[in-house]
């Protein structure tokens, strides 16, 4: 088996450890001439799971896991390329993605503590596609028996992927008395079923843990076994939040959505009732939107960090002013004025930033190219183009509204993910969710994009 220090699975280059669990490790490779960055699932299964259930159908499963999805081909599942074997390595190759739905919430190894809530609109939209895989899925008898956050990939234009089909099983499929002895799924996202008897279940505990999902995403917590309705935990919900949440997640499997086709089709419905309801609350006086508008900010004392840093993780909250979901605890009372179609000054920071950004994500040594062609190429009338730190970031941010954050109109909304100058580590960098205002990092090799800045001389 190759060893966590290897530079090459096969013909692969690695770039990073992803992951790992009891099954295997992933890794982030580079595809050889293409220069392409892939994921690269390996086989290395633990002793102690080799010792429990035995190495022959271990391998069995693993190689199950990749035929079982090889041929679905839907927009909101995961591509597998091709399953490999060289002498001592068993892996498959599939798909990257550098973002996923639980670093977006902000959900941790100690998932019952609070994460980042998501706007209705937005959980609406992830829950929508999650749910549109789970059609395909089921239409092709497969059961997934793993949906949770960190299994829904995120591409840079929003899409989402459903990933890891190491649980999964084709609807009335026997599989072997082993597998009765590995625990399927994960607490606090599997079906009660799931729990007492996971090789009996069936597609409606998937759709259990879609609607765990959405709990989570509107409310910022998990559903215990009374839950609370959605709307006493998050004021922007109302009665049809509650009552689709709550059939969702309903302990017994006849009380739920039957199909992932039903739970679309009611889920649209209720979408549409939501957005009639807020844009009839919306509906104010000139004098009532104003004074929303005005609202009081706090206005920071602190100078904002312009000189780029090696921020190490134990030290980012109390560098950057962030509170325990990496979300601002400060905020600048901005004074934005553009200067031109391209360039809008911030007076009360006497920062020149671009109106938009890099028009795609692009890898961190691209960004920095990117920002050194904007200073050789005079652009805006300026040549002190650099890559903005974290705090000159979160200067551009407002306070949370409607379970958002966001920046002013006067900038792009495109760019959603954005690089700073500060970095982690050797092979990481700190980044800025531009829409829901949370600072997080990135490997080198991921996607963001960049809005250049300067100062004002």
């Amino acid at each position: 088996m190759t060893s966590k220090n290897s530079k090459d699975i096969g013909k692969y280059q690695i770039n990073a450890l992803l992951g790992s669990g009891t099954m295997g490790r992933i890794y982030r490779v580079t595809i050889p001439v293409l220069e392409k960055t892939a994921a690269l699932k390996l086989f290395t299964p633990s002793p102690a799971l080799i010792k429990k259930v035995g190495l022959t159908w271990l391998r069995e499963q693993f190689i199950h896991e990749a035929a079982v999805i090889a041929n679905i081909r839907h927009p909101n599942v995961v591509s597998i390329w091709s399953l490999e074997e060289t002498a001592n390595e068993l892996f498959y190759l599939m798909e990257y993605y550098c973002r996923n739905l639980g670093q977006l919430i902000g959900e941790s190894y100690w998932a019952d503590r609070p994460s980042r809530k998501v706007s209705v609109d937005k959980a609406c939209h992830y829950m929508t596609q999650i749910i549109e895989g789970l059609c395909r899925l089921h239409e092709a008898d497969i059961i997934h028996r793993d949906i949770k956050p960190f299994n829904i990939m995120i591409e840079d234009t929003g899409t989402v992927k459903i990933v890891d089909f190491g649980l999964s099983k084709r609807r009335g499929e026997k599989r072997l008395l082993s597998a009765e002895k590995l625990t399927i799924g994960t607490p606090f996202y599997s079906a009660p079923e799931q729990i007492d008897s996971p090789e009996t279940v069936d597609q409606r505990a998937d759709l259990y843990s879609a609607g765990v999902i959405l709990y989570r995403m509107v409310t910022g917590h998990l559903p215990d076994k009374n839950p609370a309705l959605p709307s006493e935990l998050n004021a922007q919900l109302d009665r049809n939040c509650d009552r689709f949440i709550l059939k969702a997640i309903a302990p017994h499997p006849d009380e739920r959505f039957q199909t992932a086709e039903a739970m679309s089709e009611e889920l649209k419905a209720f979408s549409v009732l939501y957005k009639n309801a807020r844009q009839r609350e919306c509906f104010t006086p000139a004098d009532v939107s104003q004074e929303e508008k005005t609202a009081p900010q706090i206005k920071t004392t602190l100078p904002i960090r312009s000189e780029s840093s090696r921020i190490l993780a134990k030290n980012a909250r109390m560098v950057f002013n962030l509170d325990d979901l990496h979300q601002p605890t400060v905020f600048v009372e901005n004074a934005f004025q553009k200067i031109s179609d391209t360039t809008v000054i911030d007076q009360a920071t006497n920062l020149i930033w671009q109106q938009s950004g890099s028009r795609y994500p692009m890898m961190w040594d691209q960004a920095q190219r990117y920002i050194q062609m904007l200073s050789e190429s005079g652009f805006g009338g300026y040549q002190n183009w650099r890559m903005p730190t974290i705090n000159e970031m979160l200067s551009l941010v407002n306070p949370m509204h409607d379970d958002n954050f966001c920046m002013e109109p006067v900038f792009s909304a495109n760019q959603k993910w954005l690089w700073s100058s500060d970095t982690r580590s050797k092979k990481s960098v700190w980044t800025v969710d531009a829409q829901m205002g949370f600072v997080t990092c990135s490997d080198l090799f991921d996607y963001n994009f960049v809005k250049g800045v300067c100062s004002v001389n």
